[in-house]
């Protein structure tokens, strides 16, 4: 198994057959049952690599390695075919698999259109140059159609289901016998699955078909502490396409944060005038922002698109992305996913980069390091022998937020600061993709736990070398990082100087290279005055009312946690004076907490009594 880049599309419903077009095709196949009688599927290269059935959408038929979802045509529930390209592995030549039709009457069609639904997974090969649809009236002179127009990258996963029309009248137009050919010159890639086949005597392209195309995930990380999350203002843009054949008029594009049970907490909206046939990729940013000052808990993004006509494949008019507020957490996922590494064999490092907040008042240090992978090979490197050097590096101040000028060139980059560092051996029980946990040291004291600095970025980094660098690292792609620095890699470039790589792996693929944090101390270094706050009452059963004094107005941090300073709420205030300030507890089990407010002139922590 060769390792595995898999980017994302957007999320898709599945539609049902009479909303993907206003025609009725002449000819339809679905192959529910089987490869029909009279259809051949052979390997050009004579590999043996061919196109298979696949019954009830069943495991195995094509990789599932590391998480590639199931096909989701309209249809693959009654079976559908597939080439799993993965299984082959690497082949002294190309593959070349061809599933042909039986004969297609096409008498008296002026003009022939064929659609099909594919899930196709590439790895150095581009679908838009491998994959291809031929057409013949006589199965020995072919003419050849792009079947993944436009999917020109390598490392490429189209959508799930992907929509191919194509209109083959140069070759079908009024023929009585019309032969349809997919063939996938490639190597060792992953798979083609294709379902749903209907050919029609019009162009089945929707009159109205508006698409979201891209969009903006607007929080810094999928998973951030409530106590650093504030300060990640919002903004939000999409691209929408208008790939139908009328113009839509009146779209309304909507961006909304609700809670994990839906409940809006923050809406905008952008009215547009019109959207041309043909427009595609066109931005769109929504007027306003939204700060995140929310507890500990699940969330969504959401976009949506919507026009004055009925669209007629509305599954793409919607995406949406969980983020989540942590008690002490940041992460780029919410899950391993899948694994992967390098293509060349070589000592490598994946990283993830998180920001603290500038505005909050109290100190925090970056205890632990979490992080899963994978071996792909038991026997050469078991799971239990698996080592990894762990680095917490300081992005130095002076690099800008797009990493311009950042110093690519050596693992202690002049552009960053070691700060801290663990060692990971694997434990005789590990497995595959198990949530590994490590103790930061700091890299001065050599103590537990390093010290935080306020509007800091940090780069947590993993490290597999030496034999360890058979190891895949785990990944989740869930959320598209686009337009920003997220997942990091050092490694081997092309000319063989190794070198940081601020792209990772694409920014479909964020590593699961966690960071948890805690408060430095539970106790005052600089304490405030006993009278600043007050708990009224203690013991507390259901809500903690805080009586707050300041002489003069004062911009303060308000922390809750557990006894090992673990952050369970956080409230950031400005210009506190005199206030009551109270926060619901009844979620908490009993026990001892702390109350913590913070200022520019220091702390004061109090213990409360949680009675039930």
């Amino acid at each position: 198994m060769k390792q595995l880049l898999k980017p994302v599309g957007l999320i898709l419903m599945l539609l049902s057959a009479g909303m993907l077009h206003a025609q009725t095709p002449f000819w339809t196949q679905t192959f529910t049952g089987g490869i029909p009688a009279g259809w051949t599927s052979v390997d050009g290269s004579n590999q043996n690599v061919t196109w298979k059935y696949c019954a009830n959408n069943a495991p195995g038929c094509t990789p599932l390695f590391g998480g590639i979802e199931s096909f989701k045509a309209s249809t693959a529930s009654t079976g559908y075919v597939y080439v799993n390209s993965d299984a082959a592995q690497q082949l002294p030549q190309n593959h070349v698999p061809r599933l042909t039709s039986t004969a297609i009457d096409c008498s008296g069609k002026s003009t022939v259109f064929v659609q099909f639904q594919s899930h196709i997974g590439t790895y150095l090969a581009t679908p838009d140059a491998s994959a291809v649809l031929r057409v013949s009236t006589n199965l020995s002179s072919w003419t050849t159609f792009k079947a993944f127009q436009g999917l020109t990258e390598q490392n490429e996963f189209s959508a799930n289901p992907h929509f191919s029309t194509i209109d083959i009248s140069s070759v079908a137009a009024n023929q009585a016998t019309v032969y349809l050919q997919w063939q996938w010159t490639a190597n060792y890639e992953y798979m083609w699955n294709l379902d749903d086949v209907s050919v029609f005597d019009a162009n089945p392209t929707p009159d109205n078909d508006l698409v979201i195309t891209d969009f903006l995930f607007p929080a810094a990380s999928v998973a951030q502490p409530a106590s650093q999350i504030a300060t990640d203002t919002f903004p939000f843009f999409a691209f929408l396409s208008n790939v139908g054949t009328k113009t839509q008029n009146n779209i309304l594009l909507k961006a909304s944060v609700t809670t994990d049970t839906d409940e809006l907490i923050f809406a905008d909206s952008l009215l547009i005038p019109s959207l041309a046939p043909g427009v595609a990729d066109s931005v769109f940013e929504l007027p306003n922002r939204f700060v995140p000052n929310l507890p500990v808990g699940a969330y969504k993004v959401k976009y949506e698109v919507r026009s004055d006509a009925v669209d007629g494949r509305p599954a793409d008019n919607q995406a949406v992305n969980d983020f989540y507020s942590t008690q002490d957490i940041f992460s780029k996922e919410d899950t391993p996913e899948f694994a992967t590494g390098p293509a060349d064999p070589g000592d490598w490092y994946i990283a993830n980069l998180y920001q603290m907040s500038p505005a909050n008042q109290d100190q925090y240090i970056a205890d632990q390091v979490q992080f899963s992978f994978f071996s792909p090979d038991t026997t050469a490197l078991p799971v239990r022998d698996v080592e990894a050097s762990i680095y917490l590096f300081r992005v130095n101040d002076d690099v800008p937020a797009n990493f311009v000028g950042f110093d690519r060139e050596a693992l202690f980059s002049n552009s960053l600061e070691l700060v801290g560092y663990g060692i990971f051996e694997a434990p005789d029980t590990a497995q595959n993709f198990d949530l590994q946990t490590v103790t930061l040291l700091d890299d001065e004291t050599q103590l537990p736990g390093v010290l935080l600095n306020a509007g800091a970025r940090y780069v947590a980094a993993v490290g597999y070398v030496g034999n360890s660098n058979l190891a895949l690292h785990s990944f989740n792609d869930d959320v598209l990082m686009t337009y920003r620095i997220s997942t990091l890699t050092f490694g081997e470039d092309t000319d063989g100087t190794d070198r940081w790589f601020l792209g990772g792996f694409g920014p479909e693929n964020n590593a699961v290279v966690r960071m948890t944090i805690a408060l430095s101390t539970t106790t005052d270094e600089k304490p405030l005055a006993a009278s600043v706050m007050q708990i009224l009452p203690n013991p507390v059963f259901n809500t903690l009312n805080l009586g707050v004094t300041f002489e003069q107005p004062t911009d303060a941090t308000i922390t809750i946690a557990d006894m090992s300073g673990r952050v369970i709420q956080v409230d950031e205030r400005k210009g506190l004076a005199t206030e009551r300030l109270s926060y619901p507890v009844s979620k908490l089990a009993s026990g001892t907490y702390l109350a913590r407010i913070a200022t520019k002139e220091g702390s004061l922590t109090k213990k409360f009594v949680i009675q039930k």
